[in-house]
C-alpha cells in the first residue's frame, strides 16, 4: 500500500473504485440535537461521477492524496487550498469498500489535518454525509458538530452534518 500526494503527473482512474455503502441509519438535526433514525438505501457513484471526482483530485484548487495497491487507487482525500476564515475544508475522503476497516481512512484524515495545520488553519471543516458510519468515523477522529456552519456549504448539503476538527493541541494527529 502506497500513500502519495497527487500531482498533475498522476493518472487517477476511479472507474473500478467501489464507493458503495449500505446505509441503515442516518443522523438528523432536530433543533440542534442529533438523533439517529432508520433510513435504508445504498449510496454509490455513477461512472460519470467517478470520472469527475478523479479530475477534481488533480485540481489546482485542492491538495489531495491517494492510496494505491497494485496500481489501483483504493482511497483518497482532498482539502480545499483556500481557507475560509481560519478553516480548511475537507472536500472528500473515500476508501474503496473492499479496503474499509484497515485504518486507511484514519491515515488519510491525518494527512488532511496535517495539510490544514501547515496552511495555518485552526480547524478542519467537514460536511459529513449523515449516515451513521460516516458521522461515527469523524467523531472517532475527534470531530464534533459545529454551531457555526459555513453557510454556502451547509445550504448546498442540507442533510449533511456540519462538523469541525480542532487542529490546536492535536500533536498526536500528525504522527
Amino acid at each position: 500500500m502506497k500513500f502519495e500526494k497527487i500531482s498533475e503527473m498522476h493518472f487517477i482512474n476511479l472507474d473500478d473504485f467501489d464507493r458503495s455503502q449500505e446505509v441503515k441509519h442516518v443522523y438528523v438535526n432536530e433543533n440542534g440535537r442529533f438523533r439517529l433514525i432508520n433510513r435504508v438505501w445504498t449510496m454509490d457513484w455513477s461512472l460519470e461521477h467517478k470520472r469527475k471526482v478523479a479530475a477534481n483530485l488533480k485540481s489546482d484548487a485542492c491538495i489531495a492524496y491517494a492510496v494505491w495497491e497494485n496500481e489501483k487507487v483504493i482511497g483518497f482525500v482532498s482539502v480545499m487550498k483556500a481557507l475560509i476564515g481560519n478553516r480548511m475544508v475537507l472536500d472528500i475522503i473515500q476508501v474503496d469498500r473492499a479496503f474499509r476497516g484497515r485504518g486507511i481512512g484514519r491515515k488519510l484524515f491525518k494527512l488532511a489535518a496535517l495539510e490544514a495545520k501547515n496552511a495555518g488553519a485552526k480547524e478542519l471543516y467537514i460536511s459529513a454525509c449523515c449516515s451513521e458510519e460516516t458521522v461515527n468515523f469523524y467523531k472517532a477522529m475527534g470531530a464534533v458538530p459545529t454551531n457555526d456552519p459555513i453557510p454556502e456549504i451547509a445550504e448546498a448539503e442540507p442533510y449533511d452534518i456540519q462538523m469541525t476538527f480542532d487542529l490546536k493541541g492535536r500533536c498526536e494527529i500528525y504522527t
